[in-house]
């Protein structure tokens, strides 16, 4: 396992965005505005990040092992990270791609469910599990934020689902692109990022490499997006992008 750094998010010259740990999620009530929100208050941040340690990870590095004891759980300031089982057959199946913002540590009977490897350099804060206890017996109305965050991580292995269930390998592709999309808090932006590789990329989507290849150029060939380098995208048709992408 490659090194790490960490340092008490309290104190040192910590960069302005991992100030404070934030979680966005869609809530339980419809608001005015839709779309994902923030959900902890500037105080609640406050305790979280007093109870936190800022983790720095390298690309490519394994955060924890599927099967390992779970004494933590990590919120995500920086970067990307990828939560995946090594099958027996020896096939690797990746269930969910997280973000800044996300929250990954799900555990079952004291033990990770996953593996987590990081996909691009991230900073993390690490929770542990009896500081969370701590924090949620103290500030109750943390722990409903939280709640609302692990929902919406459930709603998101729906959506997995749904893609799994496209039939075309082009739907899958878009469908995939969308969610890149909206990660970003301009939706209407044309510009995705896509940080993974497209055997990663083909792993999320139950494809083999060579039909993402296809996809993503049937997609170019349409004129319907262009790829303006190997992790970046550029929608150049909207209305025939959201068609593809929505059409289940």
């Amino acid at each position: 396992m490659a090194k790490t750094s960490d340092r008490r998010s309290g104190g040192g010259t910590a960069a302005p965005a991992l100030r404070q740990p934030s979680l966005l999620a869609i809530p339980f009530l419809k608001l005015a505005s839709s779309g994902p929100i923030e959900l902890l208050s500037d105080a609640q941040r406050q305790q979280v990040r007093q109870r936190a340690t800022v983790r720095d990870y390298p690309a490519r590095t394994v955060v924890y092992r599927a099967g390992s004891p779970a004494d933590s759980v990590f919120i995500i300031g920086e970067g990307v990270v990828k939560s995946y089982r090594d099958l027996a057959s020896g096939r690797r199946r990746i269930a969910a791609f997280l973000f800044a913002r996300d929250l990954f540590g799900l555990a079952e009977d004291g033990l990770y469910v996953n593996t987590v490897q990081t996909v691009t350099t991230v900073r993390a804060y690490e929770l542990r599990v009896d500081a969370l206890a701590d924090l949620f017996a103290h500030y109750p109305d943390i722990e409903a934020q939280f709640l609302c965050k692990t929902v919406h991580v459930l709603r998101e292995a729906q959506h997995h689902n749904i893609i799994m269930g496209r039939r075309d390998a082009v739907g899958r592709f878009a469908m995939l692109l969308q969610l890149l999309r909206k990660q970003d808090s301009a939706h209407i932006r044309r510009d995705i990022a896509m940080p993974m590789s497209k055997s990663d990329i083909a792993n999320y989507l139950g494809l083999s490499l060579e039909a993402v290849v296809r996809a993503s150029r049937r997609l170019e060939r349409q004129g319907i997006v262009e790829f303006v380098d190997r992790h970046q995208v550029r929608i150049l048709d909207q209305s025939r992008f959201e068609a593809i992408a929505q059409a289940a």
